[in-house]
């Protein structure tokens, strides 16, 4: 169940630079050691030392991912940064079937109507946190809209959380 929680855009941009600045040097310090230890190493099987120093940062990569995944990600550092990618990542499951979604929240389906509204709630957040207000201003009407549709079938227009199993039924509409 993800929740959107209030959060300061300014903060939120100085935050997630933050920890990418440290992810980017992270990523620095151990593509550097990897790839000079591939041509230091493999080297003389190789006389192709380009490839060597790309295959070295293409591991580092790697290996800082893995890094930041399993020790960093729940750190205080990376909780905006974190919150944002999990924010995306759920409007993104929407996204997937937005359209079943909308058909459904057209016909006055709760569910669809809740699922929408959360959308729109995590939308112009996602918009306001990246400085984003050209999409703010494209996706008024339509919240305004469902908003008088939610106010008029008494269903609360506060929904701020969402569980992604909650699409799977408009998936399995979308298939057929």
């Amino acid at each position: 169940m993800f929740e959107i929680q209030e959060m300061d855009p300014a903060y939120y941009r100085k935050r997630t630079r933050n920890a990418t600045l440290k992810i980017m040097a992270m990523f620095i310090v151990i593509g550097m050691i990897v790839a000079t230890a591939f041509v230091e190493y493999l080297g003389p099987y190789s006389s192709n030392h380009i490839v060597l120093n790309l295959l070295g940062a293409l591991v580092g990569l790697a290996i800082t991912g893995l890094i930041v995944r399993y020790f960093f990600k729940d750190s205080g550092w990376m909780h905006e940064a974190m919150y944002g990618w999990r924010l995306k990542r759920n409007l993104m499951h929407i996204t997937n079937v937005i359209d079943a979604v909308k058909e459904k929240a057209a016909q006055d389906d709760p569910q669809a109507l809740k699922i929408l509204r959360f959308y729109h709630l995590g939308l112009t957040q996602m918009y306001q946190l990246e400085d984003n207000s050209h999409e703010l201003i494209e996706i008024k009407a339509e919240k305004e809209q469902l908003v008088q549709q939610l106010i008029n079938l008494g269903i609360d227009i506060h929904q701020t959380r969402f569980d992604p199993s909650w699409v799977e039924n408009f998936n399995n509409d979308k298939l057929d």
